[in-house]
C-alpha cells in the first residue's frame, strides 16, 4: 500500500507546486497596472515593407552565431585542456590547472571587459571577435575540467583487458574509451552549452549586434520594456529547450547503444 501511494503523492505535489508557481504569475501579471501591447513588436521581428528580418530576427541570428562559433572552439580548445590537465609533465598539468583556476573563478563579464578593453586593443580585435574568444575561453575551462574528470574516473581493468586483447592505443581510444566517456560527458556538456548560451547575452555591452543588444536598441525607441524582454525571454528559453532537448535525445541513442 505504501509503494503504491508514494507515486501518486509525488504527482499530486509536483501538480500542487506547478500550479501554485502558475498561479502566482497570473497573479501578478492580473494586478500589474500596465496595458500590454504586443502588437508593436511585430515591426521589429519583421519588415513587412522590404519583406527582410527585423532587428530582432537578426539579433537571434547574431546569438546563435556567437553561440555556436564559442561552442565549437571552447569544446577543441577544452579537449586539448583536458589532455593537459591529464598530462604527467608538472609544467604543463599546473599551467592547464591555473588557467582552468582564472577562467572558472573569475565572472565573464569581467573577461569580456578584460580581453575586449586591454588584449583587443593591443591586437585590434573587432567586438564581435573579442567575444566569441571570451565565450570560448570560458567554455573550454569547464571542458576541460569535464574531460578530466570523465577520463580520471574511466576504469583502467578495460583498458588492460583491451590490450590483452591485442588492440592499439588508437583502436582503445576510439572503440572502447570514447563511447564510454562521451556518454558520461554529455550531460554536463549540454549544462554547460546552455549555460554559454544565456552568457552570450553579454557581449552586447561592447556593442555587439545580439538578442539582448537589439532588445536594448527596441526598448530605447518604443519604450515598452515588459513587452519587449518577455519575448526575448521567450526566445532565449526557445534556444535552450531546443539545446537541451536535443542533449537528451543524443544520451538515449547512446544509452542504447
Amino acid at each position: 500500500m505504501y509503494k503504491k501511494s508514494l507515486p501518486f503523492f509525488y504527482t499530486l505535489l509536483a501538480l500542487a507546486t506547478v500550479g501554485s508557481a502558475i498561479g502566482f504569475l497570473v497573479y501578478s501579471f492580473w494586478n500589474l497596472d500596465y496595458d500590454w501591447e504586443f502588437g508593436f513588436l511585430w515591426d521589429y521581428i519583421w519588415l513587412s515593407e522590404s519583406g527582410k528580418p527585423g532587428i530582432i530576427l537578426q539579433g537571434l541570428w547574431g546569438t546563435i552565431y556567437i553561440s555556436v562559433i564559442s561552442i565549437v572552439m571552447g569544446s577543441i580548445m577544452g579537449v586539448l585542456l583536458g589532455l593537459a590537465l591529464l598530462s604527467q609533465e608538472p609544467v604543463t598539468r599546473r599551467v592547464a590547472v591555473f588557467y582552468v583556476d582564472v577562467f572558472r573563478n573569475t565572472p565573464v563579464l569581467v573577461q569580456l571587459y578584460v580581453i575586449y578593453f586591454i588584449v583587443g586593443t593591443a591586437l585590434e580585435l573587432e567586438p564581435e571577435t573579442a567575444g566569441v574568444l571570451t565565450l570560448s575561453l570560458f567554455c573550454s575551462a569547464y571542458v576541460g575540467d569535464i574531460f578530466r574528470g570523465t577520463i580520471q574516473e574511466f576504469e583502467k581493468g578495460q583498458v588492460d583487458a583491451a590490450k590483452s586483447m591485442g588492440l592499439t592505443s588508437i583502436q582503445i581510444a576510439g572503440s572502447v574509451i570514447a563511447p564510454q566517456a562521451l556518454r558520461r560527458m554529455l550531460p554536463p556538456l549540454v549544462g554547460q552549452f546552455v549555460s554559454l548560451v544565456k552568457d552570450s547575452s553579454l557581449v552586447s555591452v561592447i556593442s555587439v549586434a545580439d538578442l539582448t543588444k537589439s532588445a536594448l536598441n527596441v526598448v530605447s525607441v518604443s519604450f515598452r520594456s515588459f513587452e519587449t524582454w518577455f519575448v526575448v525571454a521567450v526566445i532565449y528559453f526557445a534556444l535552450n529547450y531546443i539545446l537541451s532537448s536535443y542533449g537528451r535525445y543524443l544520451e538515449r541513442k547512446l544509452r542504447v547503444a
